[in-house]
């Protein structure tokens, strides 16, 4: 790892934990329209009280609400592709948006992309992360990885739905791995709902692995229940949006989730931090 990359990777994870607290807001291009997220500055204002490594913001967004990242400890992570919307043709035609540089301009300590395996257009969202890692490579700026199971990407987009796991956790497992071969520095992807297949994609995976939440669930005890089973078995860190930002206190729950992934707290005492 180059001198850029291990210095910013060390911004995005909590220096005691080693672990990541990242809250998204990157939903207005591919989700329908969500209330919650009308004033993205006040959004990510929660995001920082909360207490969060990092937030995901769009390149349109983090112009609107960089002010109040300025002198905070909460880093930026620009989502530099994104080009499919939730009724357009097809969720994978996903290309740029922004170059990693223009990322770099906007103050940003690291990158996301997104991909899928198993698809029509695999050979071109595996080619668009592996450029953008060379990219990121010279740049010294990490780049986090998104991958879903094609199984799971309508209801991944979906703004509210009951928590689904994906049925083949080789799948998951496979993912990560393409993920890091193309370069990931951080994989981003699903829980597979079981401890013990989920140590596998720990083990499979050769870079920081950290849970996507899913569509929001309304529902923060089942949130923090798998936070503490992926923690136990060796995840990263998590990666929150629509979970978070729907909640009646952002802020709280943020806290709460950290309480977990920082401090390795029970479920029961993060709980309290939200009632």
């Amino acid at each position: 790892m180059n001198m850029g990359k291990e210095i910013r990777m060390a911004r995005l994870f909590n220096s005691k934990s080693k672990r990541m607290v990242l809250i998204t807001m990157d939903h207005g291009v591919c989700c329908n329209p969500m209330k919650k997220i009308e004033d993205p500055a006040a959004v990510v204002r929660q995001i920082i009280k909360g207490g969060a490594n990092a937030v995901l913001l769009t390149p349109g967004i983090a112009r609107c609400a960089y002010k109040e990242l300025v002198g905070k400890e909460t880093c930026l992570m620009v989502r530099i592709d994104g080009t499919a919307t939730s009724i357009g043709p097809d969720l994978t035609n996903d290309e740029l948006i922004c170059s990693p540089e223009g990322a770099l301009y906007m103050g940003a300590d690291a990158v996301a992309t997104f991909g899928v395996i198993g698809v029509p257009r695999e050979a071109q969202l595996s080619h668009k992360i592996g450029q953008v890692s060379e990219s990121c490579e010279r740049l010294g700026l990490p780049m986090l990885t998104e991958m879903v199971p094609a199984e799971l990407l309508k209801h991944q987009f979906e703004n509210r739905a009951e928590r689904r796991w994906p049925s083949d956790p080789e799948i998951v497992k496979y993912s990560a791995r393409v993920a890091a071969e193309l370069g990931a520095d951080i994989v981003k992807g699903y829980y597979t709902g079981n401890p013990e297949t989920f140590r596998e994609v720990i083990k499979y995976c050769p870079v920081p692995y950290v849970v996507l939440g899913g569509p929001a669930s309304n529902d923060p005890e089942v949130l923090l229940k798998f936070t503490r089973e992926a923690m136990d078995c060796g995840a990263a860190g998590v990666s929150m949006g629509r979970n978070v930002w729907t909640y009646k206190d952002p802020a709280a729950l943020i806290r709460a989730i950290c309480m977990i992934v920082h401090e390795d707290a029970s479920v029961e005492k993060a709980l309290e931090e939200v009632k």
